[in-house]
């Protein structure tokens, strides 16, 4: 029963993520603009990280707070289940968009620069990471 809670924690973390994904990048394709027209191409790559994919770090931190203490388990299964519904959300969504643009579905894979689509399989797993390893040293008798 614990994986059940913690897939459908794993997926109200996805929405989270997705809504606030979508408010973000506005901001962050504006700020990525005004870097690459100044030929700063670091920049311009540390922009779009740091204004779209920052936040959704520090909000699955938080969120992985609630998710392992809440299901009281810490391990690598449950860091990869509780991501697995935000995986599949940017991985549905490049695909979707790919097929719109009439490309093949995974065009998406080899997108130049790399930064626009990594950096979303990362940010959600690394924070929930982050947060299993806060919540492991807080409580020492979870798993």
């Amino acid at each position: 029963m614990r994986w059940l809670w913690t897939l459908l924690m794993g997926a109200a973390l996805a929405l989270v993520g997705a809504v606030v994904g979508d408010w973000l990048t506005p901001p962050a394709l504006a700020r990525w603009t005004i870097q690459i027209n100044d030929n700063d191409e670091l920049r311009a790559a540390l922009a779009m990280v740091g204004v779209r994919h920052l936040p959704i770090f520090l909000i699955a931190v938080a969120g992985g707070n609630l998710v392992f203490t809440a299901v009281k388990s810490t391990s690598m299964a449950t860091v990869g289940l509780a991501a697995m519904p935000y995986l599949l959300y940017v991985v549905g969504t490049a695909v979707h968009d790919s097929l719109n643009a009439a490309e093949p579905a995974f065009s998406w894979v080899a997108y130049e620069p790399g930064y626009f689509i990594w950096p979303h399989f990362i940010a959600l797993p690394l924070g929930l990471l982050a947060a299993a390893r806060m919540v492991k040293r807080r409580g020492a008798g979870l798993q």
